[in-house]
């Protein structure tokens, strides 16, 4: 390609086995990140560090859909073009990343930033410079409520999440219940969610532990989780810790059901928990990649199989989200602005993503409230 220059985001570049070009144009355009051939999409994420795992088989799935539609003429006869920097999924870091993709790479817009201190923490940059954020990835309450006019959220809501999770246990006849949650922005608001639900059913927690990041000595908590006794334990961190809070509470002698949630639903973290995994509870945001009852799960499996790429319910996340930057930027039509692309979702109405539909308005920027329960199975497979 000419006048291109390639850059490799390290571990992703390795692990995906892709490069993502970044075109100089031949000509000057208004817009940043729009040139005559390519649209420049930008990404901050933890393609090292604790959700790794997950967030490469979500950019996987996304890539999936970004390579069919480039292979078709891309948009207005644009390709995509997805700049990914790694943060380590370190809320610090993150800033910095957004900076530079805004100010340096000039991209059009953000997408698939993962994490809810990663995604506040850039509220400021992004409302400053007005540069939409589409599909963050996170449920956290804080990128819905008040509606952000730069940011459309794909998913539900982890407080969504939570109330599934709690109406199925209590259905189930369960109504001891403990929480075990990460100490930041991401937990407390589940935490929030956790004990509205309960409160709903006139229910007290059975326990409550928490944890601060990076995870230290974790003994007291879940001594303290487990002398309650509790039905249930919802186990609220990333992949790693979730995983780490697992093992101890079983080693301790628990035999509660655990159950988790959506940022968590990935082989990769399921490969990590082994036979520790068998039962656990996952909330999904998403189809299952399997499914035979939604379109979007065969379009996913077959594009995936075309690509010679691995399908994953994770990578459904990815590959969701990629349809909606997608109807956006056709909607925003030939000539791209960021006014135009957030005119252009916020008039999406009930847009059938193959058996999920997704509606924006200037009054609301959550496109789905899709929630569904999962389990692992005795030989590790998520079914739903």
């Amino acid at each position: 390609m000419k006048n291109a220059r390639y850059v490799a985001c390290g571990v992703l570049a390795a692990t995906l086995g892709f490069v993502t070009p970044i075109v100089t144009p031949t000509a000057a355009h208004a817009e940043p990140g729009i040139t005559k051939s390519a649209i420049r999409i930008g990404q901050s994420a933890g393609v090292s560090g604790p959700v790794a795992g997950s967030v490469k088989e979500q950019i996987a799935g996304a890539q999936v859909y970004l390579n069919h539609v480039n292979a078709n003429g891309g948009v207005a006869g644009r390709r995509i073009e997805l700049l990914t920097y790694d943060d380590g999924f370190d809320a610090k870091r993150t800033p910095d990343n957004v900076r530079k993709l805004i100010g340096d790479d000039k991209v059009f817009a953000l997408f698939m930033v993962r994490g809810t201190p990663q995604n506040e923490s850039i509220l400021p940059i992004i409302g400053a410079e007005k540069v939409p954020l589409i599909a963050p990835l996170t449920g956290a309450i804080t990128l819905h409520r008040p509606v952000n006019r730069y940011v459309f959220n794909v998913r539900a809501k982890y407080q969504d999440e939570v109330a599934r999770a709690i109406n199925h246990l209590a259905t189930s006849g369960m109504s001891r219940i403990a929480i075990f949650y990460a100490n930041d922005g991401f937990g407390q608001d589940v935490f929030e969610g956790f004990n509205t639900a309960l409160q709903a059913r006139g229910v007290q927690p059975a326990a409550s532990a928490s944890f601060n990041r990076p995870m230290g000595d974790i003994a007291q908590g879940v001594a303290n989780v487990n002398k309650a006794n509790p039905q249930a334990v919802m186990v609220i961190g990333s992949g790693s810790e979730a995983a780490r809070i697992i093992r101890e509470m079983k080693k301790a002698g628990s035999q509660a059901q655990f159950v988790t949630l959506s940022n968590n639903a990935a082989d990769s973290f399921i490969k990590e928990l082994g036979d520790d995994g068998k039962g656990l509870i996952i909330t999904q945001v998403v189809p299952g990649m399997n499914s035979s009852q939604m379109s979007i799960a065969s379009e996913y499996r077959g594009m995936a199989k075309a690509q010679k790429q691995e399908a994953s319910n994770a990578g459904m996340e990815g590959f969701m989200s990629a349809k909606v930057l997608v109807e956006g930027l056709r909607r925003a039509g030939p000539e791209p602005t960021r006014e135009k692309l957030i005119g252009a979702l916020e008039g999406l109405r009930d847009y059938d993503l193959g058996g999920i539909l997704i509606s924006y308005s200037p009054t609301r920027h959550t496109g789905s409230s899709f929630v569904e329960m999962s389990i692992v199975s005795s030989t590790g497979k998520l079914i739903r």
